[in-house]
């Protein structure tokens, strides 16, 4: 569906503006707590690469230092960074991990997980909870290990349990052999939310026990409990969002979509603009948006990007492909007046930092010196000093 072809103007605006302001890019966060407020906020924020989505929280947070980020994104703090939607990291409030992770789509990759296990000679999931998993977290219990030391645990272990403990990896097209552990469960235990990343010790992921991670008392709850109210939370930051838009942003499956709603539906408002397709939202008063900043700047991958399949919330439809380009990839991008205007990329040299900007339309005078603007700031925050070019 095409909404700019079946939305008026002004409600196209209107959604713009709201999703906007939900999201902190009309109003920035600000005072303590502030990236959990805005992780809270987009649902998570796509962490897939952690260094690109530091710009993310910058772009939603006043005076935004590295610290404000990292100060939460620690054991017992108010972030944590694991897979959940899409099977990719994000950065979640802590108080949500289980209904991130145990309400994700994992169970979709648990075929996946069996049948790689039984390539590799490894036994069932109950096994390796209880023979490989298990012992792990008991080994590691109140501390963070890095991803080697998790390989070579598990060598030992499947050793121990009479299991082939290393095999030969596939690397491309080299052709010497290289050898690795036959199975390190790190991806799995994650998604059954019983690892999270720790961070990084040199080029290494660190990895501790949820239990230690998360602060004392937390139960794990019901995972279809948890899909509901991660269904809920997307809405709620999103909404009016149609079944597309809440498969796409999640990936669930499509019959955990209907699940949910179903669950949901007394509280849920329906709209449909005039398409003919369903729009689920929980406002029936929503207040009036204030007007986006001049110009916001965002990474790669944003979450704004990836929260709805129609993209016409914030760009049009022609230059869909100019941001979603192959192999999955999502440009950088820049806002004015709310929608997508241009992409940009960046080089750094010994001078600081070149960006080339490749605008979707044509820019007049004042929307290059908003840019130019933005990205003097963007310079302030990285400590460096940045070059803009505007391509065409």
């Amino acid at each position: 569906m095409k909404l700019p072809s079946r939305l008026d103007p002004p409600t196209l605006k209107a959604l713009n503006r709201r999703l906007l302001a939900s999201q902190f890019l009309s109003r920035k966060a600000s005072g303590p707590s502030a990236a959990v407020k805005v992780a809270e906020a987009c649902c998570g924020i796509n962490s897939q690469d952690l260094l690109e989505s530091f710009s993310s929280f910058w772009a939603r947070i006043n005076r935004f230092q590295d610290s404000d980020l990292t100060s939460e994104l620690r054991p017992k703090g108010g972030l944590v960074r694991t897979w959940t939607v899409r099977s990719t990291m994000h950065t979640i409030p802590a108080k949500d991990y289980y209904v991130h992770v145990l309400g994700g789509p994992g169970r979709r990759f648990q075929p996946w997980f069996d049948n790689a296990a039984k390539r590799r000679g490894i036994p069932d999931r109950d096994y390796r909870v209880q023979f490989l998993y298990q012992p792990l977290l008991d080994h590691i219990k109140g501390r963070t290990v890095t991803s080697n030391e998790v390989k070579q645990f598990m060598v030992e272990r499947l050793t121990q349990r009479g299991l082939q403990g290393r095999r030969k990896l596939q690397r491309g097209w080299s052709s010497k052999p290289t050898y690795g552990p036959a199975w390190t469960g790190v991806s799995e235990m994650s998604h059954l939310g019983l690892l999270v990343n720790a961070g990084r010790k040199g080029s290494e992921s660190l990895w501790m026990s949820s239990a230690d991670y998360l602060a004392a008392g937390r139960s794990v709850p019901d995972p279809e409990d948890c899909m509901v109210e991660l269904v809920r939370k997307y809405i709620e930051c999103y909404g009016p969002v149609s079944r597309g838009d809440i498969a796409y942003w999640s990936y669930l499956l499509k019959k955990d979509v209907d699940m949910a709603l179903e669950a949901l539906k007394k509280d849920l408002t329906k709209e449909n603009f005039h398409s003919g397709e369903e729009y689920f939202s929980f406002d029936k008063d929503p207040r009036e948006a204030p007007e986006p900043l001049s110009a916001v700047i965002l990474p790669e991958f944003d979450s704004l990007m990836m929260g709805y399949k129609d993209k016409s919330r914030f760009l049009s439809q022609d230059t869909v492909k100019k941001v979603f380009g192959r192999l999955a990839a999502v440009n950088r991008t820049i806002l004015l007046d709310g929608f997508v205007a241009a992409t940009w990329k960046r080089k750094k040299n010994a001078a600081g930092m070149m960006v080339d900007v490749s605008p979707l339309r044509t820019l007049k005078a004042g929307e290059r010196r908003s840019i130019e603007e933005e990205f003097a700031n963007y310079a302030d925050y990285q400590g460096t000093k940045i070059l803009v070019g505007f391509k065409g």
